[in-house]
C-alpha cells in the first residue's frame, strides 16, 4: 500500500514538473516572436502622380522652326523699314535739292523779265522818236553840212539800227524767259509729287515706329 501512494505522487509530481515546463516555454516562445511593424498608410487624397513630360525630337525641331521665322520676321520688317526711311530721307534731299533749282530759276526768270521790260522801254521810246525825226534833229542842232533831209534820213537809219538791235535782244530774252518758265513749270510738278511721296512715306514710317 505505501509502495502504490509513492508511485502515485511520484507521478504526479513529474506530471506537474512537465506541465509547468511546457507552459512556461510556451511563454518565453511568445515572448521571443517578433512583432510585425504596422504599416502606415498615407491618404491617397495627397499622393499626386508624377508625369514627366519628354519633348521629342520633332517638337523640339518644331520650336526651333517657330522662332527661327519669328526672328526671321522681325528682321523683315526691320529691313523694310530702314528702306522706307532711307526712300524717305532720299526723296527729301531730292525736293531740297529741286526746290533751290526752282529758286535759282524763278530768280533767273525774274531778271529775264526786267531785262526784257527794260528792252521794251527802249523800243517804245525810239519808235517815238523815230516819228520825231524833224524834232529831234532841230534838238541836236542838225548834222554840220548834211541837209535836213539827209540828216533825217541818217537819224531814221539810226533809230531803225537801235530799235532792231532792241527787238532782237527782245527776242533773245523772250525765248529765255519761256525757257525758264518751262523748266520752272516741270521743277513745280515734280516739286509737287515729291512732296505727296514723302508725306506719304512719313505717315508710313511714323506707323511702323509706332
Amino acid at each position: 500500500m505505501i509502495n502504490n501512494r509513492l508511485f502515485a505522487i511520484t507521478l504526479f509530481i513529474f506530471l506537474t514538473a512537465g506541465l509547468t515546463g511546457a507552459f512556461a516555454q510556451s511563454q518565453n516562445t511568445q515572448e521571443q516572436k517578433p512583432r510585425a511593424p504596422r504599416q502606415q498608410t498615407k491618404p491617397v487624397a495627397d499622393e499626386k502622380p508624377e508625369v514627366t513630360v519628354e519633348e521629342t525630337s520633332e517638337q523640339l525641331l518644331r520650336r526651333t522652326l517657330d522662332s527661327l521665322s519669328e526672328q526671321i520676321g522681325k528682321l523683315a520688317s526691320e529691313v523694310q523699314r530702314m528702306r522706307q526711311e532711307t526712300e524717305r530721307n532720299s526723296t527729301m534731299l531730292e525736293l531740297l535739292l529741286n526746290e533751290e533749282r526752282l529758286a535759282k530759276i524763278e530768280d533767273k526768270m525774274d531778271e529775264a523779265i526786267t531785262t526784257k521790260a527794260q528792252l521794251d522801254n527802249q523800243e517804245a521810246d525810239l519808235q517815238r522818236r523815230l516819228r520825231n525825226v524833224p524834232q529831234e534833229v532841230a534838238l541836236r542842232g542838225g548834222f554840220g553840212a548834211l541837209r535836213k533831209d539827209e540828216a533825217e534820213a541818217a537819224l531814221r537809219q539810226e533809230y531803225q539800227r537801235a530799235i532792231e538791235s532792241a527787238r532782237s535782244q527782245q527776242s533773245t530774252y523772250q525765248t529765255r524767259i519761256g525757257d525758264l518758265q518751262a523748266q520752272a513749270d516741270r521743277l513745280k510738278a515734280r516739286i509737287e509729287a515729291l512732296r505727296k511721296k514723302a508725306e506719304r512715306l512719313e505717315t508710313r514710317v511714323d506707323g511702323q515706329e509706332k
